[in-house]
This record gives C-alpha cells, sequence and structure tokens, in this order.
C-alpha cells in the first residue's frame, strides 16, 4: 500500500467514526489529504484551500504523523493552537493508534516571568500565589484573569529578558517550553513565533514539515514580525522595574525623569507624519539617533545596578532596534505612525514581504503547506501568490465546503439599498434588517461593518427605534472576547462589530441565523501601507484596484459571509447592504469569491428564517 493509499485508509477504514464522534467520510478531506501526503513525500509547496467543514486540520495532521517525520503548524489565534494541541493531535493520535509527543510554544508574553515574580510579582498579583507555587507557568491558561497592566509586570518581555544572565533561566518557563518544543515531533506555534525564529535561527527546531494554517494571515504577520515599530510602551519595563525596586523616592525621581525625557522624544516623532500617518524615514533619522544616543548613555549609567537589571536589557533592545530601523532601505519599506490606545507608535514595515517569505521561511523547510479557507480570489490564487511569495512552480488546489449551501442559506442583496458612501441610510437599513430578522429568531444576529463610523450610526438607529428585551453587543463597548461569550451563552442579542469580528468568529448551531454585511470590504486606500502597494503597482503599469483592492475586498467578504454556515445543519440569511454587488462590473468575482448561497429577495429570505424559526 503507498504512502497516500495509507492516509486515505486513515479516514475510510471506519477508525476514524470510531473516534471522532459524529464522523461522516467527506470527499473533500480525503482528496485535501492525499493532496498532503502526496506533498510530504515529494517535497515541495502546496496551496491548498479549504472551505468551512472540509476539515483542512486532519487532512494534514493524519499525513504528517504518518510520515514519520518532525513537523511545524503555525496558526495565527491561540484559539486555534489550543484546540490543535488539546484536541485534534490527540484524536489524529487515536485514531493512528498512536501516542504523539507534540508540543505549543506560545509568544514569551504568555509566560510567567520567575525574575520578575520573584522581584516583586507576589505584591503586584498576590492572586497568583498559589498557581505559581504549583508549578504553573503559561499565564494564557490560567483560570485567574490578569488586569492588562499586572499581567505585563509579571511576564516574559524579550526586551527586559536577561537570557543566559538571568539567575532563573534553568527554571524559566518560557526556556522550558522551548527545550520541549526542540524534541517534539510536532511542534505548534504561531505565525509571529515561527518567522522570528527563522530569523533568529535559534528557536524553530530543525523540521521535514511546515504547515501554515490560517496562511492568509502569514504577510500580516510578517509585516510585523520582520518590520519595526517604535512606542512609549516599550519603556513600561524600564519604568516598572525603577519603580518597583526598592530604592527610595529621592532615588527614583531622576532615574523616572530620564525615561520620560526618552518616552517624550519617541512620541514626539509622529509629529512628522502626514495627514493619513505617512511618514519619511529621512526625515525622522537625526530624531532617532537622539533617542538611541539617549538610551545608550542611560543604559551605561545603570548598568552595574542589579537591580536596574531588566531596565538595562531594555534600553540596549531599544537601542538595537533603533539603529536596525535606521539602516531599511526606505524605497522598499512604509514608515507610518498609527495610534493604538493611548500613544501614537511608529511602524516601518516591508512593502512586499512575499519575497521575504520566500527566501527565508519557504527554504528552510523540504515540505511546506500553505492552507487556509480563504485563499482564492474569484477563481484565482494571483493574489495570494504575491502576498505570501509562493514560486510558480507550487501546487495550487481548492477543497470545496461539503455544506449544502443552496438548501441551508440565503443570500439577499436589496433592490432599495442607497448608494455605498451614504452612510447615514446604509447604518438605518442594517438596523431596519437586524431588528426585523432579530424579532424573530429572538436575537441571533450579527452586523458586520466596514467602518466604526457606520457601526455608531446604526447604534444611534438603534437607540431611536431600540428592540425589546434584545440587548445590543457593541464592539468597543465590551470587549471581543465578551461579547461572544455571553452570546454564546445566551443568543437573544445583536452582535455589532468591525475589522476583528470578520473571522475568527466560530458560532455554530441556532447561535447565528443572520448576518448583515454593510458594505463591500475594500481596504482603505487611505492607510499609508495600502497606498505604497498601490504605488507599487501603478508604476508598473498594472492596476491596482484589479490586483489589489478587489481581491483583497473579495477575501475579506468570504471571511465575513463565512461567520454564517459552520456545519452541514446551520440555515441562515445573509444580506449585503451594498447596491455595487448588483450594479457593479467587477460584481461577479465577488459572488464567485463566496459560497453558492441561495440568491432571494428581502421578503423570501424573511420567510425562509421564519420557517427556521418556526422548526426550532
Amino acid at each position: 500500500m503507498s504512502f497516500s493509499e495509507r492516509v486515505a485508509a486513515a479516514f475510510t477504514d471506519g477508525t476514524a467514526s470510531s473516534v471522532i464522534p459524529n464522523y461522516t467520510v467527506r470527499r473533500e478531506q480525503v482528496d485535501m489529504a492525499v493532496s498532503v501526503a502526496d506533498l510530504v513525500e515529494l517535497e515541495g509547496i502546496s496551496v491548498l484551500e479549504a472551505g468551512t467543514g472540509v476539515g483542512k486540520s486532519f487532512a494534514y495532521l493524519i499525513p504528517a504523523i504518518l510520515s514519520g517525520q518532525a513537523c511545524v503548524v503555525s496558526t495565527a489565534t491561540l484559539t486555534l493552537q489550543d484546540q490543535l494541541i488539546s484536541r485534534d493531535i490527540p484524536m489524529a493520535g487515536r485514531i493512528l493508534g498512536e501516542t504523539i509527543d507534540a508540543a505549543v510554544l506560545k509568544g514569551r508574553s504568555n509566560y510567567l516571568c520567575l525574575r520578575k515574580w520573584l522581584e516583586w510579582g507576589s505584591a503586584v498579583a498576590p492572586e497568583l500565589r498559589e498557581w505559581v507555587e504549583a508549578g504553573n507557568g503559561d499565564l494564557s491558561l490560567s483560570e485567574i484573569k490578569l488586569g492588562g497592566e499586572k499581567r505585563r509586570k509579571v511576564a516574559g518581555d524579550g526586551l527586559d529578558c536577561l537570557g543566559s544572565k538571568c539567575s532563573e533561566m534553568h527554571h524559566c518557563h518560557y526556556y522550558t517550553a522551548r527545550n520541549r518544543a526542540r524534541k517534539a515531533r510536532i511542534l505548534v506555534v504561531n505565525h509571529h513565533l515561527l518567522l522570528c525564529g527563522i530569523d533568529s535561527g535559534d528557536l524553530i527546531p530543525d523540521a521535514w514539515f511546515l504547515v501554515v494554517d490560517e496562511a492568509h494571515s502569514l504577510d500580516k504577520a510578517a509585516s510585523s514580525s520582520l518590520g519595526y515599530s517604535l512606542s512609549e510602551p516599550m519603556l513600561n519595563s524600564v519604568f516598572d522595574s525603577i519603580i518597583l525596586s526598592g530604592r527610595t523616592p529621592e532615588k527614583k525621581t531622576p532615574l523616572l525623569d530620564r525615561t520620560s525625557l526618552i518616552a517624550t522624544q519617541i512620541s514626539d516623532l509622529s509629529v512628522f507624519a502626514g495627514k493619513d500617518g505617512e511618514v519619511d524615514l529621512n526625515d525622522i533619522l537625526p530624531g532617532l539617533q537622539i533617542i538611541a544616543d539617549a538610551a545608550s548613555s542611560f543604559r551605561k549609567e545603570i548598568s552595574s545596578e542589579e537591580d536596574l537589571a531588566g531596565a538595562s536589557q531594555a534600553l540596549q533592545s531599544l537601542e538595537r532596534s533603533i539603529l536596525s530601523l535606521t539602516q531599511v532601505n526606505s524605497a522598499n519599506w512604509c514608515c507610518y505612525t498609527e495610534k493604538t490606545g493611548r500613544y501614537p507608535v511608529l511602524r516601518c514595515v516591508p512593502v512586499h514581504p512575499g519575497s521575504l517569505l520566500r527566501d527565508t521561511l519557504y527554504s528552510s523547510f523540504p515540505s511546506v503547506l500553505l492552507t487556509s479557507a480563504t485563499l482564492a480570489a474569484g477563481n484565482s490564487f494571483s493574489y495570494s501568490d504575491s502576498r505570501l511569495g509562493v514560486p510558480a512552480e507550487a501546487e495550487r488546489r481548492v477543497f470545496p465546503s461539503p455544506f449544502n449551501y443552496p438548501k441551508q442559506s440565503v443570500l439577499v442583496l436589496p433592490d432599495d439599498t442607497p448608494a455605498h458612501n451614504d452612510h447615514q441610510s446604509i447604518a438605518d437599513a442594517a438596523w431596519r434588517i437586524a431588528r426585523e430578522t432579530a424579532e424573530i429568531l429572538n436575537g441571533r444576529t450579527m452586523i458586520l461593518f466596514t467602518s466604526y463610523r457606520n457601526m455608531e450610526l446604526c447604534c444611534e438607529a438603534a437607540e431611536r427605534s431600540p428592540l425589546e428585551g434584545i440587548p445590543l453587543l457593541v464592539q468597543g463597548k465590551m470587549n471581543r472576547s465578551a461579547i461572544l461569550d455571553r452570546f454564546r451563552e445566551d443568543p437573544r442579542a445583536v452582535i455589532l462589530g468591525t475589522a476583528s469580528f470578520w473571522e475568527g468568529v466560530d458560532l455554530p448551531g441556532e447561535l447565528l441565523q443572520s448576518l448583515i454585511i454593510d458594505r463591500i470590504p475594500f481596504p482603505s486606500p487611505g492607510h499609508p501601507l495600502t497606498r505604497a502597494r498601490m504605488t507599487a503597482l501603478e508604476e508598473q503599469g498594472r492596476s491596482s484596484f484589479a490586483l489589489l483592492m478587489l481581491p483583497e475586498a473579495a477575501i475579506r467578504l468570504k471571511q465575513g459571509v463565512g461567520r454564517l454556515i459552520r456545519s452541514g445543519t446551520d440555515t441562515g440569511a445573509i444580506f449585503i447592504l451594498d447596491r455595487r454587488m448588483r450594479t457593479a462590473g467587477y460584481a461577479s468575482m465577488l459572488l464567485a469569491s463566496m459560497p453558492p448561497f441561495r440568491r432571494e429577495s428581502l421578503e423570501e429570505a424573511i420567510r425562509f428564517l421564519v420557517e427556521q424559526a418556526d422548526c426550532s
């Protein structure tokens, strides 16, 4: 029996059915697993889109395990990491009759820093004392959830880590996890850690097979991991070391003043930003050198102070980061500022990270799989190829969802939708439909917005015409996790969400049955990075709309509508309130990117939802 036949048999010989509750053989899953088997055996790179319900995790885990080779699986989210390590990998092992040596390695900030804990942790977060004494160290798995500031003060941080100079290194939770990771047959990491590990050369162990799950997020992770950022919070560990030291206030004050001065110098760089945040690197080079010099001078003054070792290391890391930033080629990089939280952040990122991925990441593994539910735009992988740096010789395939979309769901493109730039009318229309479907379904409705502005206008419309007994769960007024937890406990609500709700939201069954989208999710042409990519295409005589804006919108739209049907028994309706979906020449490409929903009128969709409500 060939290797691919052994892989296929694992799904079809009945073993999987005996291990996985309610398992049914899916042709798409078996076909994908066979493609992965060929990739592992023959080497190379494959780009495989797997629609919702295909079961891509098992489609790559079964051949990975049967191959006997070491494998690295990279994901975009902690949720999928935890699902793989706690459920999918053990279950795949049971299907094959093996106990799998698997490990998960998370970012340093997910682990307790023992140096900080011993110096001041029990005073900062006494509620963790029993948990720490029990030998635990993964803060992301702790049932005791610390607030952001408390967690920062006890968590690991690459900026102030002392490495081999730390007296607690041999007991360090992060380095213990790293040592475990080196020996694992299957290692699960996130994209950021994967890229940083490949770049540093000492984090990711040698392995035959790399799986990049949620690969649609890899280029964003590459921009972040392979780029540079600078902001005041990078000095938090310096402030913490000084404030929490045993020094008298008189001795702390001059040190805090020095730190505050550097923080101010960093924030002052934002004055060089243009209207949309774009920064000319040449304009800020003198300021960057002043900050690097100040950090270097301050570090030298405190380098012999044992209780400020973390602060000294953080200042050195800051200096190195700034000096590296000053060396980039501004022609291929985009510098801009953005505000995340209270402070402006200066970012310098590669305009086209795909070439960096091809030259550094893919070349490090004999076999590489890029997989996601959203990689093709229309019927083409061209956009993903350019974003991810996929070589021409790579295999590309789509394994469609096994769900019966025409039977399970309807798509409405209302005839009377307002112009796409009439924000007030779109918000009013979104609330009218949400109000009607929530009354029918007793909640179970979500509205996805392309901007905070439209969401706020919809909130105002809801206040003018409130829905009795069905609350609004609004992004910004509650955090994302709290909204989803509450909705899962009681779906008698309407969710209003923007960017982060377009993907990674899993509300199966009867939880979510009405999904409303305000507009086509084109990327903002005013964002400096988008504009830099548009300019690069136009300078080559190519259409930035056809090659960037449209395919990005298609993939984003596919992610958004994918929130509705999550299993073979889900039902529901999708309403897209953008008249361009009916009138624009490119609408056919957007519709071709989406699952094959049954097109219906607004009235027919309401009748469909009434029928579903009566059946439940």
